[in-house]
């Protein structure tokens, strides 16, 4: 027999799956659900076959003890994001002692209803889901799970989030190279194209703009899958007529690439050419030589999450909050900061 959800046992009573979720958590008295009510819950779940998740019992044995919470991990992520990310959470349970328990569940970028047990079994107390496309918003939406919910990375007005504005990534990475006099400039986006992407790349062009600066297509280049593109594309841009005194990459994993070719063609750096990079990796300090970033602070967005996730399963919020966490430049060999006035 196929598991019956929490959402499907909702449907049936004609209940909120919430109502549905207290009472078979055993908080139905905590709740000030009538007993008839949960009587005629417990009986049609018995009946149906409903079976709780693993981490559910969990959740029941110790709910004032530990909170236990899912992360939630797209597939389109860095690796070096994760180190950190997962970083930041080591640093908060012990520096700010947050006691709770996390869960590492991945998935398929777009593709969230994949997973979508842990929303309808409300298997967790609660999900942090990182940098989730339009169509898993969508889905969440319309599942309308009763699971406390926050974004890493995504901003949406229907749910609690921790961002970073991209928009104005892209700004602060221009303002930056246009203050030290760069007006032929390149930019290198990522292969694959999300909304943040999207963002930054147009504030990026758009301050360039507003400073009479208008960066030719042939300078933008997306990282491709195939490495001999890119080698292609990037010796064109630094060998041509008119090669950049600059490039801003949103993308670490093209520079041993673009280090290989600088140094082929005896390009210095950053004598003949400034690069600025996004979001600071291992990688960046291991580069010769080493990469300026405008960094994405994630440690310090990770421990916001985590406390928001935990004052929603607390009760202490009822509404939902939208944190902006600064991004910050990390200046090291590669560029330099902003020239003294």
């Amino acid at each position: 027999m196929p598991r019956v959800s929490i959402k499907e046992l909702a449907q049936m009573l004609e209940l909120s799956p919430s109502t549905i979720s207290f009472v078979l958590n055993g908080r139905g008295d905590e709740m000030r659900i009538a007993k008839e009510t949960q009587q005629k819950i417990l009986e049609l779940a018995k009946k149906s076959g409903y079976k709780p998740n693993i981490y559910a019992r969990r959740l029941r044995m110790q709910p004032s003890e530990r909170a236990v919470i899912g992360i939630l991990w797209p597939s389109i992520y860095s690796a070096e994001l994760i180190v950190r990310f997962f970083d930041g959470i080591h640093k908060s349970i012990l520096e700010e002692q947050i006691n709770v328990e996390v869960v590492y569940k991945p998935y398929q970028y777009s593709q969230i209803h994949k997973v979508e047990e842990i929303f309808k079994n409300n298997i967790f107390h609660g999900v942090v889901v990182v940098g989730a496309s339009d169509e898993d918003v969508d889905y969440m939406q319309e599942i309308q799970s009763s699971m406390p919910i926050v974004f890493f990375n995504r901003q949406n007005p229907k749910y609690s989030s921790v961002c970073v504005d991209d928009y104005n990534v892209g700004e602060m990475a221009a303002q930056l190279l246009f203050a030290r006099g760069h007006k032929q400039v390149a930019y290198i986006e990522p292969k694959t194209t999300t909304r943040h992407t999207a963002l930054r790349k147009a504030g990026f062009l758009d301050t360039f703009s507003k400073y009479g600066v208008n960066i030719k297509p042939e300078n933008i280049i997306a990282k491709a899958s195939d490495v001999e593109i890119n080698k292609e594309q990037l010796i064109k841009l630094l060998t041509g007529a008119d090669a950049p005194t600059a490039i801003f990459s949103t993308t670490s994993s093209i520079m041993p690439l673009l280090y290989e070719i600088l140094y082929k063609f005896k390009i210095s750096v950053p004598d003949d050419l400034e690069l600025l990079g996004y979001a600071d990796t291992p990688l960046c300090n291991l580069l010769n030589p080493k990469l300026s970033v405008l960094d994405m602070p994630v440690e310090a967005m990770v421990s916001q999450c985590l406390q928001l996730i935990l004052d929603m399963i607390n009760g202490h919020m009822q509404f939902h909050a939208n944190v902006i966490v600064e991004n910050d430049f990390i200046i090291r060999e590669s560029c330099g900061g902003f020239p003294d006035k």
